[in-house]
């Protein structure tokens, strides 16, 4: 019997989580004391009952503060089951490197698990996380929807969501009259850019991973899928083709000038903060303030605009997920909820992050300090996940790939949608 790619992918995955309890079923007892017993059905090393000391591991950026301001409360707490964190390297194929190491040698040094969005899936696919249903289950009523669903693979939910974000439509409110909700409306006010010298609306376009952001964005406005549930399987449709033919568009009539081909956010900021776009698309927190900028206090945010009314953003942030190699699930299933505290999830915003737990949004001294988040809180009502699949990197690729391609007139849409598609398929092999 011949497999096609796709169940050749999923014997593969089946393969890696089978030979883990296997593996899992013969391993000697780990060297921690935790009092614990092996069970193959967890995919792991030890119960769901294991408490202890355990470390967390995440990548080093600007939200370890709040982390760590969140482990010393709960170590204060409990200084029978104290929380470590191990800061990784900034870089995030590093990142991913160094846990895949600790994994695929079932090692029980990291019980928690730092988690881009994006790695998801691929985690769990592997067997690496340990899903948080019952006596591991989280609540998650008071979280938002959005930030669940990043954190959720297969209808199971593998990572805890820690941190988030969502991208906004920045505008200048000097030149437009009103904030636009679709995209019809922005080009509508295309004539004004061109009246004031100045581009019309920019966004990251160069090929890197913010093109894949920029692209799902928009074809989430179309509804438009890229992969199946189960992660593996292309989903492209008419709406997809709909989406990327309205970027080639874009570019091809000016709304989008050449240059943003080489924006990422970096670029693309400066340009805005310089007065040179009447719209950009950019995370949230964005602010240009001071003498030396030209658009200092000239400007609003919305949500991004959709096709018959607001659009719908990446889901962008950070989740956490109990190894299936820690000896102390119990302390880790408890610190996930400790960490959505309404007191753990305020720490977030005091480092320029944004929070998972809707209450804080609702905080009017939050707001008070920081009045973007009642936008923030719109936006991530709607935001999507990026394609949710095992073999994220490689996808990411393809549709940047040739959506760049497309956008240069290199390829029609329809082949860099097939050739998409094609990649998608073969993703993993």
């Amino acid at each position: 019997m011949v497999l096609n790619s796709k169940a050749m992918r999923r014997a593969a995955i089946a393969a890696t989580a089978a030979s883990m309890l296997v593996l899992a079923g013969c391993s000697s007892d780990s060297d921690k004391d935790s009092g614990t017993s092996t069970t193959a059905a967890s995919g792991g090393s030890s119960s769901s009952e294991g408490r202890g000391p355990i470390t967390i591991v995440e990548g080093q950026d600007a939200l370890n503060e709040a982390l760590e301001n969140i482990i010393t409360d709960w170590n204060a707490e409990h200084p029978d089951e104290k929380v470590t964190l191990k800061p990784l390297a900034k870089e995030a194929n590093a990142q991913v490197d160094d846990i895949t190491q600790r994994m695929q040698a079932k090692s029980d040094e990291y019980d928690l698990i730092g988690v881009d969005v994006v790695n998801t899936a691929q985690f769990a696919a592997n067997g690496w996380l340990l899903p948080l249903e019952g006596d591991l289950a989280i609540d998650e009523s008071g979280l938002l929807p959005s930030t669940v669903a990043s954190g959720t693979y297969n209808g199971k939910l593998y990572a805890a969501p820690k941190n988030t974000n969502a991208a906004f439509l920045y505008y200048r409110k000097d030149l437009v009259e009103k904030a636009p909700t679709t995209w019809a409306e922005l080009k509508e006010n295309c004539p004004k850019a061109v009246e004031a010298g100045i581009s019309c609306y920019i966004g990251q376009f160069k090929n890197y991973e913010g093109l894949t952001v920029n692209t799902t964005e928009i074809t989430n406005a179309f509804d438009g899928p890229w992969v199946g549930p189960d992660g593996l399987t292309p989903a492209i449709d008419d709406k997809t083709k709909a989406g990327v033919q309205s970027i080639v568009d874009n570019f091809a009539d000016n709304t989008i000038p050449q240059e943003a081909l080489t924006y990422s956010e970096g670029e693309s900021q400066t340009a805005f903060g310089d007065g040179k776009a009447l719209f950009m698309r950019t995370w949230s927190g964005f602010s240009v303030d001071g003498e030396k900028t030209s658009v200092a206090g000239k400007y609003g945010y919305t949500v991004l605009p959709g096709v018959d009314g607001p659009g719908a953003s990446t889901v962008g942030g950070y989740n956490v997920g109990i190894s299936a190699y820690s000896d102390a699930p119990a302390t880790a299933r408890d610190f996930l909820e400790f960490m959505q505290t309404q007191k753990s999830q305020t720490y977030f915003t005091e480092v320029g992050g944004a929070p998972v737990l809707s209450a804080v949004y609702d905080d009017p001294a939050v707001l008070a300090q920081f009045p973007y988040f009642a936008t923030l809180k719109e936006a991530l009502a709607t935001a999507q996940p990026r394609p949710v699949t095992p073999y994220y990197t490689q996808v990411s690729k393809s549709i940047s790939d040739n959506t760049y391609a497309a956008i240069r007139g290199e390829k029609t849409v329809e082949q860099a949608l097939a050739d998409t598609k094609a990649g998608i398929e073969t993703a993993g092999n």
